[in-house]
């Protein structure tokens, strides 16, 4: 049960958080949750993945990245890969990570991520099938940088 509860805790914080909460070391939590994670990748059948989505976030302050995996069938933990960096190494991982639990590369047939040239190569050299859909926030984003200059550039000639 206090496995369980401390599971719970770390679905939902920080480790070292949940720790002190418990009033437990956070290495023994790493511990709890290194187990079940790898229990649960010991089941994991990927055999049905064919659309992908990606994105990198900042795993602290600074340039460490992690890239995240999405199923974007699934409606219940989406999640299925995780990995330290970010670039083309990363799409070669899950590419092996997806081999390595059943699935085929060749069956992704689209991968949403962003416009980095870096996602770019590394789907098309490692999931050659997949079509690239450049997500919607990313489109945005550009269009609203360029409509900007494009206010900016006005406003000095006026």
């Amino acid at each position: 049960l206090f496995e369980q509860a401390a599971m719970s805790l770390v679905r939902e914080m920080p480790v070292l958080a949940v720790s002190r909460q418990l009033e437990v070391t956070d290495k023994r939590l790493w511990r709890i949750v290194h187990h079940y994670v790898g229990r649960m990748l010991g089941d994991l059948d990927l055999s049905q993945v064919a659309n992908v989505g990606v994105d990198e976030t900042a795993s602290r302050r600074g340039q460490r990245y992690v890239t995240v995996f999405l199923d974007m069938q699934r409606q219940q933990e989406p999640v299925i890969f995780a990995v330290q960096g970010r670039g083309k190494e990363t799409i070669k991982a899950f590419s092996a990570f997806l081999e390595a639990h059943g699935g085929t590369p060749g069956n992704v047939v689209e991968v949403v991520c962003d416009m980095s040239p870096a996602f770019l190569n590394g789907t098309a050299e490692h999931l050659p099938d997949a079509r690239v859909t450049v997500d919607w926030f990313h489109i945005v984003q550009t269009f609203t940088k360029a409509l900007d200059e494009v206010r900016k550039r006005e406003r000095r000639e006026k």
